[in-house]
């Protein structure tokens, strides 16, 4: 049975899911931070680079 929530409803479930959309972009970003972090380490004054080979 309709109870007139509809709308609510939807706008509701959008704004959980851009909610969600924006916490894993704060991680993502905090991520890439740390590893930007970690390339520009330096050991004994010559820098250490994360990952090369």
């Amino acid at each position: 049975m309709y109870t007139g929530t509809l709308i609510n409803d939807l706008m509701a479930t959008v704004e959980r899911a851009e909610r969600g959309v924006f916490q894993k972009q704060i991680v993502d970003e905090m991520e890439l931070l740390r590893m930007f972090d970690l390339q520009a380490t330096q050991v004994h004054g010559e820098p250490v680079y994360a990952g090369a080979a």
